[in-house]
């Protein structure tokens, strides 16, 4: 399944960038509507024109998660893309896209620094040689970035990201040494989210919009259960809802699969054949 190569520049400086996000100004901006799914959302004002992506496989702790692991993922990402706030500003750069996120409109992709000799808007296939090369694949191997697979991801390329993740763990790299996603945290108010060792972000964000309003984690795992978000455990590539992946024992809250044996069922732009 080819990708569309788009290229252009990397905005560091526009918009609130993390580990896993920038804002990305393409040369040839009609090529945005090649992607499939709800149309790219373009900024405004000092982003007028730029648009921000999503990078495919992988998910890195939230701005708001722990220090100072948090701004030394964002960091990560910066010197992975070549920025440099006097020599480089705004690095040259290129993403392999099929599709954007329905919600956000956001273009779900592979991120690449420098240029390239293939032809903007041409359509490439993503071999594991290349995908290496990606800035999404040397974040998890750096240890900036936990897997986050959907749907949408081909096997062989989860299959080389968890490569990565294995190679950072073993490493002691990044949030690994200090990973508490099947071990468990100690959660009693919102405010603990700010400081707890780091965990798989997307339990962070469903932590983090249950604790706005309420005290502790009485109900957590209901509310989930009410939401009914889908995931494949991929080592017996069955299908079951987050809620039962998660066990509460009073404060705690911990994973029971490790996120590398995840597999999320998204809803996305429509898949190509």
């Amino acid at each position: 399944m080819p990708f569309t190569l788009i290229q252009g520049r990397f905005k560091p400086k526009v918009g609130i960038p993390d580990g896993d996000s920038v804002r990305f100004i393409a040369n040839e901006k009609e090529l945005w509507s090649r992607l499939e799914g709800r149309p790219v959302k373009f900024g405004s004002g000092k982003g007028q024109d730029t648009v921000q992506l999503r990078f495919e496989g992988i998910d890195a702790i939230e701005k708001g998660a722990i220090q100072p692991l948090a701004t030394k993922a964002k960091e990560n990402m910066f010197r992975l893309i070549g920025y440099d706030a006097v020599a480089n500003p705004e690095p040259v750069g290129y993403i392999l896209a099929r599709m954007t996120d329905d919600k956000s409109g956001r273009p779900i992709c592979f991120l690449f620094a420098g240029s390239t000799s293939q032809k903007d808007g041409s359509e490439v296939r993503l071999e594991t040689s290349l995908l290496r090369k990606s800035v999404n694949y040397l974040q998890v191997k750096s240890g900036f970035a936990y897997p986050l697979y959907y749907n949408t991801l081909y096997a062989a390329l989860r299959r080389e990201l968890d490569k990565a993740v294995a190679s950072a763990r073993q490493g002691k790299l990044g949030y690994w040494p200090s990973d508490k996603t099947t071990k468990g945290v100690a959660v009693q108010s919102h405010a603990d989210l700010a400081t707890i060792p780091p965990i798989w972000p997307k339990l962070w964000r469903r932590l983090d919009d249950f604790l706005k309003n309420t005290g502790g984690l009485d109900g957590f795992v209901a509310s989930l259960k009410k939401k009914n978000e889908r995931i494949n455990i991929l080592s017996i590539m069955e299908e079951r809802g987050l809620h039962t992946l998660i066990k509460v024992t009073g404060n705690k809250v911990r994973m029971t699969e490790s996120p590398e044996n995840l597999q999320v069922i998204g809803r996305v732009g429509k898949r190509r054949r």
